[in-house]
């Protein structure tokens, strides 16, 4: 392996080993570490503290022009597991083969380790940009997304006209990402003794109705051929024992991710509609928790076209592809329309588990399609 790509490998290692579980602090020693390495080639950043002692770092290539600008985003915080760290909170990782194996690995230090070694090429051959080219590598993004929130807040996003986000896609590009609504709704029944259930009114029973009426075939408009389907999750249904009692409350939690056309909006209409044709006002209370729009980049657009021959002229038998799950840019494209692009390094279908791995190519390669991205961007954006 020639030096630099191994010196791609070696910190992606460093990283996955630095324990940056989802939780307060979580963030501190990673966020470093990238700080350090940044100095270390004369790039400005700036360490951003967020509320619950959350972190997010923020660093900046200057352009010719400052009227536009890039912005690539990866994400410090891994998922919340058990079991993954050793006694002094390494992260427990390791290369077998051709692979790298550890928590974070794909989801997506990957894809921060490659974007890190982008700009030190574009340091090194002294490249100047037409346009400015931000870099967020965000807190807190696995549960509250207080980074991407950061950047709304603080106008950070005003001129930007292209966000790529390094989630793993395997090096597809992803155009679109699903929306999605998390919502709960208690039910208000009525209590009675489990051997005379007529006397009373089950909140799970109606918990179960309302439920089967969401899961019917028909409540979402038929889905832009590009993505899947539209899909719903019961999270959770929670009632109090005991046995012998029928219940009189119950709490419904359930994840629904959205297809274009289909909106927010939409389906908050029809999920108030249903509550509202099915029970009395005071038999349920609604609470919308999280809710983004679906983001999408049209496959036909300058902009797809020009990135997807920059990953063709690296790898080969890549996709355009549309994703199931939400990212920072979700965010960005719901509250500021900023046009997305998921594109990283690393295996989606392994991620949020123990057994997560990236391929060591996938790495290396991501690494030279972002300093290409970077290297094109006036003709991209």
């Amino acid at each position: 392996m020639e030096q630099k790509n191994k010196a791609i490998i070696d910190t992606t290692l460093e990283l996955v080993e630095i324990d940056s579980r989802n939780r307060p602090h979580g963030e501190d020693e990673i966020s470093s570490y990238i700080s350090d390495f940044l100095e270390k080639i004369k790039i400005d950043n700036a360490i951003i503290s967020h509320e619950k002692d959350r972190k997010s770092l923020i660093a900046y290539y200057p352009g010719t022009e400052s009227g536009k600008n890039l912005l690539m985003c990866g994400h410090l915080d891994t998922i919340n597991l058990d079991s993954v760290s050793d006694s002094d909170n390494k992260i427990i990782a390791g290369i077998k083969g051709d692979k790298m194996f550890g928590l974070g690995t794909s989801d997506m230090k990957g894809g921060v380790a490659a974007m890190l070694y982008a700009l030190k090429e574009l340091v090194r051959i002294n490249f100047k940009p037409k346009y400015d080219i931000f870099f967020a590598f965000t807190g807190d993004e696995e549960a509250d997304k207080a980074g991407a929130l950061h950047l709304l807040e603080n106008e950070l996003t005003n001129n930007t006209k292209l966000m790529i986000v390094g989630e793993p896609t395997n090096l597809n590009l992803g155009l679109g990402s699903k929306g999605q609504i998390w919502f709960e709704v208690k039910f208000k029944g009525k209590a009675a003794h489990g051997s005379t259930p007529e006397k009373g009114k089950s909140a799970v029973l109606m918990a179960m109705n309302f439920i089967s009426q969401i899961l019917e075939p028909e409540f979402f408009v038929k889905n832009e051929k590009f993505f899947p389907k539209s899909t719903v999750n019961v999270g959770f249904l929670n009632a109090d024992g005991p046995f012998n009692v029928v219940p009189d409350t119950c709490v419904a939690g359930l994840d629904i991710r959205l297809s274009p056309p289909e909106t927010v909006e939409n389906v908050k209409k029809k999920i108030k509609d249903i509550l509202s044709s099915t029970f009395r006002k005071n038999e349920y209370e609604l609470k919308i928790v999280d809710s983004l729009d679906a983001s999408f980049i049209q496959p036909e657009s300058k902009t797809a076209k020009e990135i997807k021959n920059i990953i063709g002229q690296h790898v080969s038998g890549k996709r355009k592809i549309a994703l199931s799950y939400a990212t920072d840019g979700s965010v960005l494209n719901t509250y500021a329309s900023v046009p997305v692009i998921i594109l990283g390094p690393g295996i989606p279908e392994v991620i949020h588990n123990r057994d997560e791995y990236i391929p060591l190519d996938n790495i290396i390669h991501a690494s030279m399609i972002y300093t290409d991205i970077m290297l094109n961007v006036a003709k991209i954006i």
